[in-house]
Parts: C-alpha cells; structure tokens; sequence
C-alpha cells in the first residue's frame, strides 16, 4: 500500500513484482530497514514454505531518519519510549520504540521516520524516555541512522 498523504492508501502491489501475485498463507513479519538505505525491507514466514526476504529497492530521493536508542535506567533497549519529530518543513510525527509488529515476529528496534522528499534534517526529535526523562535533539542531519543514549536528567542539546 501506498500512502497518498491524505488519509488514504493506494494498493500498488501489482506493480509490487512476482512474488507479491502468489498467493500463500503467512504468519509472521518483521520489518527493518536490512542495508541501512533508509527504506524498509520486510521478511516474512510462510506456513509450510520457505523464509521470504522482501528488499525494499524502490528509487525514492526521499529523505529518512532512524533512531536506535539506548535507555540507561529502565531497559536497555528503550522499549515503550515515545518520540516526537519535527521535520524542517514543521511535519510533525510521532512513534514510539517497539519490535512488537507481526505474529511471532520481532522488528528492528531502530525507529524510522520518513521525510519526505523536502526535509533533509529534522528540526526537533524529542524524546520521552519510560523513566520520565525528556530529552530534546535541534538539528540533527537525516538520511542516515542517529544512535541515542539517555541523558541523565531532562536535557535539550544541538
């Protein structure tokens, strides 16, 4: 599916490749971003067939960010953490950390943000960590992964 930015969705699969026309019974997927490229790959579990990796190779100039955060005082991975971006043009999203996302199936812990194709840093990340702790990043450069540790107290850093 393909996100029209209006609320709705347009199903692209057909143009999507061979392996998206046959039908087969899946159970479990998990998705990351496998070659750190900024576009998200999935592999996904058959019953009674054979793991399928799905490399995301679609031309895109758009622009990503991808977060992999280190708590340091509650768990280490930063499980249930939420942020908040916002993009050079004001786009604001939001997410939290989780690798919970199919059945049996653990994703990358790294959280990923699209861009768009107009905004090549984020303006803010904000972050509030599961010990309370909010930590605030202002211009950080996109396109690549950011590896975030815990401040020890509510800090806002450049």
């Amino acid at each position: 599916m393909r996100n029209l930015g209006n609320g709705k969705f347009e199903d692209v699969s057909s143009g999507a490749g061979p392996d998206f026309q046959v039908p087969a019974v899946h159970r479990g997927v998990a998705f990351g971003d496998l070659d750190n490229d900024g576009r998200i790959d999935a592999v996904v579990t058959a019953i009674g067939g054979q793991l399928e990796v799905f490399h995301n190779v679609t031309p895109n100039k758009n622009h990503w960010i991808e977060l992999q955060l280190r708590d340091t005082k509650s768990n280490r991975m930063g499980i249930g953490t939420r942020i908040k971006i916002t993009a050079e043009d004001g786009t604001k999203q939001y997410n939290h950390l989780t690798t919970s996302v199919g059945y049996e199936s653990s994703s990358d812990s790294r959280v990923h943000f699209g861009l768009g194709a107009a905004s090549e840093k984020v303006r803010e990340i904000e972050i509030l960590w599961s010990s309370g702790i909010r930590q605030v990043l202002l211009d950080v450069e996109g396109d690549r992964v950011v590896m975030i540790e815990e401040a020890s107290a509510a800090v806002t850093s450049k």
